[in-house]
């Protein structure tokens, strides 16, 4: 066989030549595809043009419906998991009275038990993540107002459980974090 030697380089010339040529040649190309559209009647164009579109637009409300029902399935989901609004309340003030003494081991676990609430929470209502560090990150801040919030108590969590002898708390920072899952869970609607 006897093959061709490729060239070792772009002809670049020839390629801007070949550009600029189809350039001149498109206003030629255009009107030719205009005379040959016209030889259809314009209303058979409209026709098929507004059935392709009606069909695009029922795919499009198809999907935005499904996608509601999703969401709404997982709400009312979580919403037959939820507790007794008493119970709720119960549980928030036990978390609540940890911060009432003088013990930063019991202002670490008040804050603990909270982003373990928050994170149950979230986890229910249907965000995906092995963490909650994972789940927030999927949430949009626009769905979220309290989600920048979260995320600095649940660096407090964090380094309360990853730096145990390093990490010093004082009451007001206990509380500062505590009021800060607070918010969250009134806007979440548990309180």
């Amino acid at each position: 066989m006897n093959s061709l030697p490729s060239p070792g380089y772009i002809n670049l010339a020839y390629w801007f030549n070949s550009f600029f040529e189809f350039l001149k040649l498109l206003p030629e190309k255009l009107l030719m595809f205009l005379d040959w559209l016209a030889q259809f009647h314009l209303k058979t164009v409209s026709i098929v043009v507004s059935v392709i579109l009606t069909i695009a637009i029922i795919v499009v409300l198809y999907k935005i419906i499904s996608l509601r029902k999703k969401k709404i399935i997982s709400y009312l989901d979580f919403l037959s998991e939820e507790e007794v609004p008493e119970k709720r309340v119960a549980r928030w003030d036990e978390i609540k009275r940890h911060l009432d003494g003088d013990n930063p081991i019991e202002w670490k676990m008040a804050i603990i038990e909270a982003d373990s609430l928050i994170d149950d929470i979230i986890r229910r209502i249907g965000y995906k993540g092995k963490t909650l560090a994972e789940r927030l990150k999927s949430i949009e801040s626009s769905d979220f107002e309290n989600l920048q919030n979260v995320w600095e108590a649940h660096k407090i969590r964090n380094r309360i459980v990853h730096e145990p002898g390093k990490m010093e708390l004082d009451k007001r920072t206990a509380q500062g974090a505590v009021e800060k899952y607070e918010k969250a869970l009134k806007e979440l609607k548990y309180l």
